[in-house]
């Protein structure tokens, strides 16, 4: 087992050693490689990140009163793909800092809106990005709740696992990112399906789900109609795909009654094991507790965290926060 104090096995001592280096450590992303989770952690005192994985790890920490928050950074879209740049200034409105902020905002205008844009309006770094081969997907959560997306490149199914996708279907492969767009919008307007699923609905799907039946029903039905919708749609840089993803850990059966972690995790101190996670939500046990609870991790981002020895706060299932 992995973990953020004490040492079981190696990789468990590598982690020991780079956070006995810092009185404070922060976590500032979330990844996901080989269909597996990893924490991006960085140090204050060495100015270095280094990723741990997510999965089977025991967290014990507490908030450190008094410290600032810190910028998670932001991701650069260039040629070879998403390039994560690290920042160390103190974050001020939500988790960055105002010049990543910035930054970020701008990327994400200019790749949602570059296919409505003449492309010298595009930045070129932007251009570069999008000018590769991008799969268009449908995707469907615990609750029901239903998506269209795009994802770049045509094997990695990273995309879904950050998104914390339940099941999807892949249902064409365009030549570049502007086109992919173009097919994302005429779906969202022809056939009302949204292009983002709030959190709080994935986390409430996670404790209240829909038989798997009844989501692959669903998904079934919005897939039909896309392909009527589609094969208007005659273009040499389009092919269509029927290719079926189900997420790598919804046959665990962590996923089946889950209770809402009672207790918020921006203040205090907390021990758990994280066993489990589909997209940036957790299934964890803690000592004492037979339910398996559920912890959007990314309320830990940008927070200034401690190890090592000091009482953990207390919790009651009557304080649940969902």
């Amino acid at each position: 087992m992995n973990s953020v104090y004490g040492s079981a096995d190696k990789s468990d001592r590598v982690l020991d050693q780079f956070l006995a280096e810092s009185d404070v450590f922060y976590i500032t992303g979330i990844s996901w490689n080989a269909n597996q989770p990893f924490f991006r952690v960085q140090s204050n005192s060495s100015h270095t990140s280094e990723l741990f994985p997510a999965t089977a790890t025991e967290m014990r920490f507490r908030v450190a009163s008094g410290e600032p928050r810190i910028c998670i950074g932001r991701v650069a879209r260039t040629k070879s793909g998403p390039a994560f740049k690290q920042c160390w200034s103190p974050a001020t409105k939500a988790k960055r800092c105002d010049p990543c902020q910035k930054i970020e905002n701008i990327t994400a205008a200019n790749m949602h809106q570059a296919h409505r844009m003449r492309r010298h309006q595009v930045d070129s770094e932007m251009v570069k990005y999008l000018s590769c081969p991008h799969r268009l997907y449908l995707a469907i959560f615990r609750d029901g709740s239903s998506k269209v997306g795009t994802t770049r490149g045509n094997t990695s199914d990273n995309r879904l696992l950050e998104q914390g996708a339940w099941l999807a279907n892949y249902i064409a492969l365009v030549d570049d990112g502007f086109a992919v767009r173009e097919l994302e919008d005429l779906i969202s307007r022809e056939l009302g399906v949204s292009q983002a699923v709030d959190t709080r609905k994935k986390y409430g799907g996670h404790l209240r789900p829909l038989p798997d039946r009844e989501l692959t029903e669903r998904l079934d039905l919005l897939l039909e109609a896309c392909e009527n919708l589609m094969k208007h749609e005659t273009s040499a840089s389009l092919s269509l795909l029927k290719e079926r993803w189900s997420n790598p850990h919804s046959g665990s059966g962590l996923w089946s009654g889950l209770s809402a972690y009672p207790a918020s995790l921006t203040q205090g101190s907390h021990a758990f094991t994280i066993r489990s996670m589909v997209g940036r939500l957790a299934a964890c046990t803690r000592e004492g507790f037979k339910e398996t609870f559920l912890i959007d991790t990314q309320q830990l981002l940008a927070l200034p965290l401690q190890t090592g020895e000091f009482e953990i706060s207390e919790i009651s299932m009557q304080e649940s926060l969902f």
